[in-house]
Formats: structure tokens, sequence, C-alpha cells
């Protein structure tokens, strides 16, 4: 029986697409490299902050990797949160997970950057596990910050579901033994379950094995 599920943030309970773009240009331009372009951050939008620099900036000096990191962290550059977007019924799907599970958020976001985000912040007290970006050493795909979760949850990986836009999210959830539903367009391998119609999670949960 499913007892809690988990989210993804970006991509999934928000479209940050367009924030995350901005910021990333911003930043880079304020630390004096190339300003990304949108084709090249569609190619990257999955991956961290501290690995997004290091592809984009080619920098193989550590220091000056997380200099730019720690500028990143403190928002040496603004982060425009009018540019996100949720999901079409997500306020409704929220709170009709929340009335039969126990939710909760795993992310590569650092943690200053989630409840900053309006649209989570109306639903903190709802997320009842939170682990984000500095809270393990490895990341998705590694199923680390899921495993994390469960410990934090106490809870059996068949018991818990993970809702996911990207492929990396998938593979980690699959290795984690947890059971996985892709939110997206894109075409992924492995999810137990798939749409592109947030209105539709609550009932692919109930459907699956």
């Amino acid at each position: 029986m499913i007892k809690a599920v988990l989210f993804d943030i970006d991509g999934v309970l928000i479209d940050s697409f367009e924030a995350n773009l901005r910021f990333y240009q911003d930043l880079f331009i304020k630390t004096g490299y190339e300003r990304i372009t949108r084709e090249r951050f569609f190619e990257l939008r999955h991956m961290t902050m501290y690995d997004v620099i290091t592809i984009v900036t080619k920098l193989e000096n550590k220091d000056e990797i997380d200099r730019i990191w720690k500028m990143g962290k403190g928002r040496a550059v603004p982060y425009r949160n009018s540019l996100l977007k949720s999901p079409e019924k997500y306020d409704e799907v929220i709170k009709i997970l929340h009335d039969k599970y126990t939710l909760g958020l795993v992310t590569s976001r650092i943690y200053d950057g989630i409840f900053t985000v309006p649209q989570l912040a109306k639903y903190k007290s709802f997320f009842k596990v939170v682990v984000s970006y500095e809270d393990t050493k490895e990341h998705k795909p590694n199923p680390e910050p899921l495993l994390l979760a469960l410990r934090k949850l106490q809870l059996k990986a068949h018991e818990v579901v993970y809702v996911g836009d990207a492929q990396s999210d998938i593979d980690a959830a699959k290795s984690a033994h947890l059971k996985v539903i892709g939110y997206t367009r894109s075409v992924l391998t492995g999810a137990g379950a798939q749409t592109s119609d947030f209105a539709k999670i609550p009932e692919l949960i109930e459907s699956l094995p």
C-alpha cells in the first residue's frame, strides 16, 4: 500500500525553466563568464547548480567553481519568482494527495531555494520530509537522496512513490526500489506510469501495482 508521495520540484511542482535560465544567465554575466544560451540550458536543466557551473564555465579550479556556486546560493543575482508557473490543477492535486498520503520533496535545489518559491511556501506544512542538494554527497541519478527520504519517513521502498520529470529521476527511483511516475511529455524509460497531465497523478498512483 502506498503511504507517501515524494516530488521532484523543477519541472514537476513548478515550471521553472524561464526563471532558472534568467538566473544562470545573470549569474554567469556577473561572474565574468559567457552567457548561457537557451538551447544549452535546455540540455543541462536537470543538473545541479554546481554541475551547471562546472560544465558551462569549463573550469577545473575548484575554488573558482565554489566561488560562483556560493554567489548563486547567496542570490548575488535575483531569482525571478514571477516567471515560475504551476501545473494546471496544482492546488487541487496537492490537497487531494495530502488528504491521503504523507508528502515530501526530493530535489537538487539548494534548501534556501525551496520555500522562497510562493507555490511551495503556501503548502510548506504539507511536506513532511525535504531532501535538498546540501543533504547528500551524491545526487540523482544516484539513489542516495531518495534513500535518505525513506529513512526520514521510516517507510519501506514499496510504500513510496516518486514523481519526477527526468530520466535521472526515474533511474534514481528504480535504484532505490521506489515506485515512480514520470510527469513529462518527453520519452522516459522505466517509469511505472507516465503522464503530461498533472491532474491524473492521483489516479496513476492508485493504479500502480
